[in-house]
């Protein structure tokens, strides 16, 4: 058997790429959905300054949400609602037929209640020993 080493990679070494590029046709050739992209969506004011905004991929038909932000001084007006219904509308029309989104604050969780999404599962003592709970939402076809 030849020598062989494990090292540490950065993901903008040309690792990356060709580890990439097998994982992609491993899936191709069993038939599963190939990489994902992450996507974001933004809301501006009428000047074009940044409100908030979320960030998300779709894989297998199914969209992750990643991340949702407002500006504080933009909160409580809103504009989470807004950005969460663009999410819905978006990731529907992409394929999508269920949305999750993994949330260890309590306000996102309550949020997202209120729009329909319900609770899948709780991990307490999970990332940073924190409770998190995953949440989905079936998107209409």
């Amino acid at each position: 058997m030849r020598e062989v080493r494990i090292s540490t990679m950065d993901q903008d070494e040309d690792f990356a790429a060709w580890l990439t590029e097998l994982l992609e046709r491993e899936a191709e050739e069993a038939g599963l959905p190939t990489g994902f992209d992450d996507r974001y969506i933004g809301l501006t004011d009428p000047i074009g300054d940044w409100i908030g905004g979320l960030r998300y991929y779709v894989r297998g038909g199914v969209a992750h949400l990643l991340d949702l932000v407002v500006a504080e001084a933009y909160r409580k007006q809103g504009h989470a609602h807004l950005l969460l219904q663009a999410f819905e509308q978006r990731a529907a029309s992409e394929g999508s037929h269920l949305a999750e989104f993994w949330t260890d604050d309590d306000r996102a969780e309550g949020l997202l209640a209120a729009l329909g999404w319900t609770v899948v599962l709780r991990r307490p003592r999970y990332m940073n020993e924190a409770s998190w709970t995953l949440m989905e939402k079936r998107l209409p076809d």
